[in-house]
């Protein structure tokens, strides 16, 4: 009975994850319609307001032929037949020629129109879909067995508990991870096939400025590829898996401190040694997360890490010099401080203890000690 449940579970994982796939590509086929609706909307606009500008022309055309028709008219005894036909001739086509313009002005209005309205149904199916994509991921989550073989000796409340903690943990990292590639390369990449679409138009008029578009878009480029390179060191950095926690960490810091300008020591007590990749990545967050707070909230101008390797525990203290804080308020404060208490739960994911101390205009030591499993190798 265990064997076919198992089997099923399988085959509906698969399906699922099948089915995430199709939605990646309909979220991607949709971002890339949606950019071409965008482009052609912006084209279309500058269309209409050149189209209205000749409209507004042939207008003053058209009642000046008129009104040159109507001084012909009353005065037909001074001019030949030849003369009448030729102005009424060109008064007939201003007026056919306005008449084009203004239905060509209806034409592109009422096309923008249209394009509008599927710009916005296509927005929307980018996120119903992308909605969409962060269930799916929860019932993946749900559905893989690792939660349940790693929480085998807790009781049934204990495993609901942990499995949502970790989905939520999951979660908030996805949304993270989304929300800096939407603010950052998204939307440089958006602005980069916008540069392009000038450079393109330029080549046609005005080809000698095209070298100094294409110098700043490749400069965009370098930076975008930064901000890229960053987003995966901070999802999961390289060193991590081939060097292990602590130059994983020191490459961190010294980003964050040139980033924040925040100057960061970092100290080893004990003999290094690599953890379980679960801890080392466990661990790695963990003094991410707690960096993260001293850059939104401690206003001090150093930070000290310090990670301290024993026989049995691993332990990290991050300490600042900044304005700290209540604790007690801190912790049972959810909207104002998820970071710590997410540090707290993650801790005890690990059977491991979390601490706070904290003194207003004095600063904050944070301590996490996790029960050091490791793979018996050490390094020097």
């Amino acid at each position: 009975m265990s064997d076919q449940l198992g089997k099923i579970m399988k085959t509906t994982l698969t399906a699922i994850e099948l089915s995430k796939e199709e939605i990646f590509v309909i979220v991607e086929t949709s971002r890339t319609e949606t950019l071409r609706l965008t482009i052609e909307l912006s084209q279309l606009k500058s269309d209409i307001a050149e189209i209205i500008l000749q409209v507004n022309d042939q207008e003053k055309v058209d009642r000046r032929m008129r009104q040159r028709l109507m001084e012909v008219n009353r005065a037909h005894q001074k001019h030949t037949q030849e003369e009448m036909f030729e102005t009424y001739s060109q008064a007939k086509d201003a007026q056919v020629n306005l008449q084009l313009l203004q239905a060509k002005e209806i034409q592109l209005r009422k096309w923008r129109d249209d394009l509008e309205r599927s710009l916005r149904q296509m927005q929307a199916t980018v996120d119903r879909a992308q909605s969409l994509m962060t269930q799916v991921s929860i019932a993946i989550s749900l559905l893989q067995g690792g939660i349940a073989d790693s929480l085998k000796a807790q009781n049934h409340d204990q495993k609901i508990e942990m499995g949502l903690r970790v989905i939520r943990a999951q979660e908030e990292e996805r949304r993270r991870v989304a929300r800096e590639i939407h603010d950052g390369p998204a939307q440089t990449l958006a602005n980069i096939v916008l540069r392009l679409e000038i450079a393109e138009k330029l080549l046609e008029f005005d080809p000698t400025r095209v070298k100094a578009e294409l110098l700043d878009l490749k400069n965009l480029v370098r930076s975008n590829l930064q901000d890229i390179r960053r987003i995966i060191f901070d999802l999961r950095p390289m060193a991590l898996d081939d060097l292990g926690i602590v130059p994983a960490i020191s490459k961190y810091l010294d980003n964050f401190q040139e980033n924040y300008g925040i100057k960061c020591e970092f100290l080893i007590e004990g003999r290094e040694k690599r953890l379980f990749p679960a801890l080392e990545v466990a661990l790695f967050r963990l003094v991410q997360e707690g960096m993260t707070n001293v850059a939104k909230h401690a206003h001090s101008a150093k930070v000290d890490i310090l990670l301290i390797y024993q026989e049995d525990w691993t332990i990290a203290r991050i300490q600042d010099y900044g304005k700290g804080f209540e604790v007690s308020f801190a912790l049972t404060t959810p909207g104002e401080h998820f970071g710590l208490i997410g540090m707290r739960e993650r801790v005890e994911m690990f059977s491991g203890h979390f601490s706070i101390q904290s003194t207003l205009g004095k600063g904050t030591t944070i301590e996490l000690s996790i029960p050091s499993g490791h793979e018996g190798g050490t390094t020097t």
